[in-house]
Formats: structure tokens, C-alpha cells, sequence
């Protein structure tokens, strides 16, 4: 069995993924064996037995999926996959995360017998089946809530921050110093920093944290970054050279443009610090809850700034809040684009750290 603290999957993991391969069988007959719980990657590696058929499946577990989760789990099960192909298991998935799920070709099996595997010439799709019993939130880390998350992400931009006093770390991540020790006894806890002294510490299993902060950035924090939704009758206003004297910066599908060249943004996210009257006021924004500008606070300090050396005017989010905002769409087209982001933007920054 691997290092519980270097293994995602937690005895309660372990325990759904069995419950749930247990429903699955007593509606279909189809067995499903786990034959690894691997400490990288993916949460369990299992093999799908029908007849003559097999296929190794790389299993991810979420009690609760979200459509953010979708958006990071479809990019994840498109890349690299260590099997045949992916399989979520869930305690319940609802009627509309069901249908979104077949929509992206995601199989899934939950505790309540919905699923969805398609396979010729195996085909199953239920959905609308009840939980038997109310499915609760389960408490997350504390570095996965919001203030946790700004530290992490502040970790993320600067891994060598790792090393600061708390107090240097607490004003990067612009978080009460009180907070700091706890966020960092977490992230010890699961892995993800290990003490090499006294005084020097390391991240660890960097790329697995990143995937952890995409996943809870839009549940969690991004919620409680939202000013507004505007309208306006200014065409392509976010390439006017005035918006660069503002404390505004471009996000999800403009960042994703400004990036690749590859996306038509239909949802403009800008990022802004302090109130956004003068950013309104420039481009006669006015509000609209149908608006296709989403305005939201700037939750970082600005020594996490991206460093734009394609334009040293331009100021764009960093690229890993740009990933993180694309994968949450669920949009194909976004996904698509968030993985040339992390290719180009994001896999050698963490090679470095």
C-alpha cells in the first residue's frame, strides 16, 4: 500500500469506490476490479470485465461532482491517461450532471445505480435513480477553502515562497498571518510540503496540488471574487490601450485569447483591484445579470503578478488562474485551450520549481 500521506485517496475513497463497484454489479452484472490505488495521476486504476472485453480504467473519485469539476476532469481524462479510459465514481450524480457527463463522453457509475458507459458493445446509461440517503458536504482541508486557496495559489506562483517566514508568506498571499501556520500544517499533513530541516522546506507532488487548487478555486473562492455582470455597447473594448492604466486584467476566455490566438471570447472576465467605477465608467458598462462582461476581485497581492513578456502593458491574470477559470466552463473549446495554456505557460514553471 502506498505512503497514506503521498496517496490522494483516503480510506473513505476506498470505501465509496468499493459501495459504488458493488451497486454497479448488482444492477449490470459487469464486474469492475480495483488492482491499484496509485500514488500519482489518478485515484485507482481498475479493470472492466465483460466477456471477451477489458479495458484498464483510471478512476477518479468526487462525491459530489460540480460543472467545474467536469471541465477539470474532462481535460484531465483527455491527457495522458494511464488506461484505456477514465471512469468517475460518485456518491450521487443528479439528472443534469448526468446528461452534461454523457454530453462530454465522461463515463461514470454512482452509489444510487446511475451511470453511464459507453463501450460497443456495451451500452448503459441510467439516470434519475435517488440517493438512499441525503448526501452531505464533507469538510474540506483548510487549504482548500478560500483563504486557504489564496495561500496556495500564492505557493503555486512562487514555489521557492515555501521557504519565507510566515509572515512574508501572509502578506504574498494577502491573508491574516494567523492563518498561515494552519494552512501550511495542512498541506504537511497531505503531502504536498515536507521539512528537508529545521529550516528549509519543499513543495511536493507540485502538479497534484495544482490539480487540487483548479478543482476548488471555482467552488470555493471564486464564488466570493463576483462584483457583477455588465453590458456594453463598446466593441472589442478590452484591446484599448486605456484599459492598461487600470488595475484590471484580463481573464478565462480574454486571458485564453490573448494566450493562443485560438478563442473568440464570449464571456469577458476582467480581474480588478480596488472598485471597478473607473473601468465601468471608461467603457460605459452598465449592469446586466444576462451581461456577457463578468467582473471580479482581484484576490491576489501583486507580487504574484504574471510577468507578460509578450506585452509588458498588457496585464493578464496569471496563466494558472486563466487555466483554472477555462476549465470551470466546461466548454470544449476552453478545455482545449486551457491545455495549450498549461503547455505553454504553466508544465515548465513547475519543471523549474
Amino acid at each position: 500500500m502506498p505512503n497514506p500521506k503521498l496517496n490522494p485517496v483516503t480510506d473513505r475513497d476506498v470505501t465509496l469506490i468499493e459501495r459504488v463497484i458493488g451497486v454497479f454489479h448488482k444492477a449490470t452484472g459487469l464486474e469492475i476490479d480495483i488492482v491499484d490505488y496509485p500514488r500519482d495521476k489518478v485515484d485507482a486504476i481498475g479493470y472492466l470485465r465483460a466477456g471477451d472485453t477489458e479495458l484498464k480504467l483510471a478512476i477518479e473519485v468526487k462525491a459530489q461532482p460540480t460543472k467545474a469539476f467536469t471541465g477539470y476532469l474532462y481535460q484531465k481524462f483527455t491527457r495522458h491517461l494511464p488506461a484505456d479510459r477514465g471512469l468517475l465514481v460518485a456518491e450521487y450524480i443528479n439528472p443534469a450532471m448526468a446528461e452534461r457527463l454523457k454530453q462530454q463522453d465522461i463515463w461514470f457509475i454512482d452509489a444510487a445505480g446511475n451511470a453511464y458507459i459507453n463501450h460497443t458493445p456495451i451500452y448503459i446509461y441510467v439516470k434519475g435513480n435517488k440517493p438512499l440517503e441525503q448526501v452531505g458536504k464533507s469538510n474540506k482541508p483548510r487549504a482548500f477553502q478560500p483563504t486557504g486557496l489564496k495561500v496556495v495559489f500564492a505557493l503555486l506562483c512562487h514555489p521557492e515562497l515555501v521557504n519565507a517566514p510566515y509572515r512574508e508568506i501572509a502578506q504574498v498571499a494577502d491573508v491574516a498571518l494567523g492563518t498561515v501556520g494552519w494552512i501550511i500544517t495542512d498541506l504537511k499533513d497531505m503531502g504536498y510540503i515536507v521539512e528537508l530541516d529545521k529550516r528549509k522546506r519543499r513543495l511536493k507532488e507540485i502538479k497534484k496540488l495544482f490539480d487540487r487548487w483548479v478543482e476548488a478555486y471555482p467552488e470555493q473562492l471564486r464564488p466570493k471574487l463576483v462584483l457583477g455582470k455588465y453590458t456594453t455597447p463598446e466593441q472589442g473594448w478590452w484591446k484599448d490601450t486605456e484599459l492598461e492604466k487600470l488595475p484590471a486584467y484580463l481573464g478565462g476566455e480574454l486571458a485564453g485569447e490573448y494566450l493562443t490566438d485560438y478563442l473568440t471570447p464570449e464571456i469577458k472576465t476582467v480581474y480588478v483591484r480596488e472598485k471597478p467605477q473607473d473601468l465601468q465608467l471608461l467603457f460605459r458598462m452598465r449592469k446586466d445579470p444576462e451581461g456577457d462582461i463578468e467582473l471580479l476581485e482581484a484576490f491576489w497581492n501583486v507580487k504574484c503578478d504574471y510577468k507578460n513578456e509578450k506585452d509588458t502593458e498588457r496585464k493578464i491574470a496569471h496563466p494558472i488562474l486563466v487555466y483554472a477559470d477555462l476549465l470551470a466552463t466546461g466548454d470544449p473549446r476552453n478545455i482545449e485551450t486551457a491545455e495549450m495554456i498549461y503547455e505553454k505557460n504553466i508544465a515548465e514553471h513547475f519543471r523549474e520549481a
